[in-house]
């Protein structure tokens, strides 16, 4: 049984995922979360627009801002001691989308500024398959962080130990920063409108948006699979 192939350039071999608001569904729950924490603990009443500025920010730094503290390690408990009462949502097109890129042969890896451990609790609590990934980067693994095109360090290393080229990989994210430091970096990019940026917006900044993961394996049916993806 041949697999149908997904509609990403065939030049493309590696196709690198950020993860909250791109495979996983975090606004809502974890935004209600920092609000409960802040009121509960630190006495602080925290808006949508206190988040969203901040918002995509390595979780430590996130942390810090949003309550007022120092003390990490403290505001990390309380979001471990509470986080399963504000779950994420594992987008219902997020396993099928990876597995069929999976199968077709590209490398899949996934950049993330959440820590190593909230990775994995999610990994766990969404059942999603950690083996369909051949790199991952979590806050715990560089110094650099978005919007420093610099976090993009340990993929550069990997794909040339594999003499993969920086346009060979097709990165996928939910925020304009993702966009601007995938391309300093010589990356393809394709906007998904699941998290605070539109497919609108990426579309006026001339790049392919699309409204969810699942639709980088859609067929489009007026256009070739290297039309669909490729600009």
């Amino acid at each position: 049984m041949h697999h149908q192939l997904p509609p990403i350039c065939p030049s493309i071999k590696v196709v690198l995922f950020d993860h909250d608001d791109t495979l996983v569904g975090s606004i809502k729950a974890k935004w209600a979360q920092h609000k409960f924490i802040a009121r509960t603990f630190y006495d602080k009443k925290l808006t949508d627009a206190d988040i969203r500025p901040h918002w995509g920010k390595p979780f430590t730094v996130l942390l810090k801002l949003l309550y007022g503290t120092d003390h990490i390690d403290m505001a990390m408990s309380y979001n471990i001691a509470t986080r399963s009462k504000f779950p994420k949502v594992l987008f219902k097109d997020t396993i099928k989308t990876l597995t069929a890129l999976h199968k077709s042969g590209k490398k899949l890896g996934l950049v993330t500024a959440t820590t190593q451990s909230s990775l994995n609790y999610d990994f766990q609590t969404l059942k999603i398959p950690k083996n369909l990934f051949d790199f991952i980067q979590t806050e715990d693994d560089t110094i650099f962080h978005k919007p420093d095109s610099r976090v993009f360090e340990p993929v550069l290393k990997w794909i040339a130990e594999r003499q993969i080229q920086p346009h060979e990989v097709l990165c996928v994210g939910d925020q304009l920063t993702d966009m601007t430091i995938a391309h300093e970096v010589g990356f393809k990019f394709i906007g998904v409108g699941t998290g605070l940026t539109s497919v609108e917006e990426f579309e006026q900044h001339q790049v392919k948006g699309i409204a969810r993961v699942g639709h980088l394996i859609k067929m489009d049916q007026k256009k070739s699979p290297s039309e669909a993806t490729c600009a």
